[in-house]
């Protein structure tokens, strides 16, 4: 399993910082792999939504992700049906002095056991550097201008 976590800080409130978060079609403006996602149910706090995974190789597998939302609070991207074991991004916020902290957290658990594993080992820089181009992307969504 790779587990990656990764912490920045923005300047805003945590409500400005969410709106990035608020829904998929919002998230698809940090997170490549939703801009051609097809959402299939949209209710407040929940989406499904049906789009191809980029994972840090060159396989790009369908999947069924559910993104859920506490607004100003959290957020979490998680697959509901698919091709691995476990594929899950969270974030949550949180406010310190007029400043917003962002805790992200990637999780993704590859199939086929043991060799699953040891191919999982080899996708954390990938999945590290995805996660940090993520957050830098936010950083610049967010800086005043």
């Amino acid at each position: 399993m790779t587990t990656v976590r990764l912490r920045t800080t923005v300047g805003g409130a945590p409500v400005e910082t969410f709106r990035h978060f608020e829904s998929v079609s919002a998230l698809a403006g940090i997170k490549k792999e939703l801009r051609g996602a097809r959402i299939a149910r949209s209710e407040i706090g929940l989406e499904i939504a049906d789009t191809r995974l980029w994972l840090p190789i060159l396989i790009r597998p369908s999947a069924r992700l559910k993104y859920t939302t506490v607004t100003g609070i959290s957020a979490e991207l998680k697959q509901i049906r698919g091709p691995l074991a476990e594929y899950r991004w969270t974030y949550s916020f949180s406010e310190i002095g007029g400043i917003t902290r962002i805790d992200a957290e990637a999780a993704i658990r590859l199939p086929l056991g043991p060799f699953g594993f040891i191919l999982g080992l080899l996708f954390t820089p990938g999945v590290k550097r995805r996660l940090r181009r993520e957050l830098k992307t936010l950083e610049k969504l967010t800086a005043p201008r």
